[in-house]
């Protein structure tokens, strides 16, 4: 038996204290690339949701985030682990506290979003009663030199205010893939009124064509550079999506983005449409998960 003085692992709200820990163990995540240190500040501010702060003796060693970002829908995000303690289960206990805690104080469903190859979350999700809902895979379309041959806005029309109804009944019926989710910035969602009037009033809600289609997109960054982001784009037929995603590049005009980009259903006749209209992939995939709440 380990002599009582031994470290623990200890799952906890963050402090400010604790700064210095996390941003010396991010750094070190993904190459240097981790956008950690570009979100801790507002995550502490945050008064939604909780941020966790693991903490191993004297050191954070790990955290992760729940964030509310719709009404009865949740995410978790942001789970981190320090490099050096891999093989300690600090994964797992940041897991066990974010679902915990959100089964104590949230509703609805809470998503995450974990590589394939993270096999050891997803038998986490499985354990804590997570179901896998979809894949994704990331596709983006380079724009030097193409929106100015197309014209601004090209088939597209926003949405209105009046026509969000109907814009949600053709989304339920037109999105076939990941449980009808749909991107909002590197976090997934299920589109119904409140989730579309956002995209409406951001003016990032367009009909194609009249309405053989509707596309959903955001601004954000990817990497290095600002992206015009996909939520969702559904069509009519499916032989229409290629030329959809093709005629996409007209809501970029005026804009400072570099590219189209899209965390795309990872199904067959998505992709070929998606290679046909000219995007391409780095074949980084990711699972979906998600829980529904068994009281509220």
């Amino acid at each position: 038996m380990a002599p009582f003085s031994d470290p623990r692992i200890v799952c906890r709200p963050a402090l400010r204290s604790d700064t210095p820990d996390v941003l010396a163990f991010t750094r070190r995540i993904w190459d240097g690339r981790d956008y950690i240190h570009l979100v801790w500040d507002e995550w502490l501010a945050d008064p939604q949701g909780v941020l966790i702060s693991a903490q191993f003796g004297p050191r954070v060693v790990g955290i992760a985030k729940v964030s509310p970002v719709f009404p009865g829908q949740w995410w978790l995000h942001g789970l981190r682990v320090d490099p050096d303690c891999q093989g300690l289960k600090v994964g797992s206990r940041l897991h066990d506290y974010s679902n915990a805690w959100w089964l104590r104080h949230g509703d609805g469903v809470i998503r995450l979003l974990t590589s394939t190859q993270r096999v050891q979350v997803h038998h986490l999700c499985e354990r804590t009663g997570y179901a896998r809902v979809g894949e994704i895979t990331q596709y983006r379309r380079e724009l030097t030199g193409v929106a100015a041959s197309l014209p601004a806005r090209g088939s597209f029309q926003p949405v209105t205010q009046a026509e969000i109804p109907a814009a949600l009944a053709f989304s339920a019926q037109h999105l076939p893939y990941n449980a009808g989710l749909m991107d909002i910035g590197w976090r997934f969602v299920l589109p119904d009124l409140a989730v579309l009037a956002r995209f409406v009033s951001d003016s990032h809600l367009h009909w194609w064509q009249g309405r053989d289609g509707l596309l959903a997109t955001w601004e954000g960054d990817d990497d290095d550079y600002a992206v015009l982001g996909i939520g969702f784009a559904a069509v009519r037929e499916p032989a229409m999506l290629p030329h959809l995603l093709r005629e996409a590049v007209a809501l970029t005009s005026g804009l400072a983005v570099k590219a189209l980009f899209w965390l795309a259903p990872a199904e067959a006749d998505v992709i070929r449409a998606l290679e046909q209209a000219g995007y391409t992939s780095d074949d980084d995939h990711g699972a979906l998960f998600e829980k529904h709440h068994s009281e509220r």
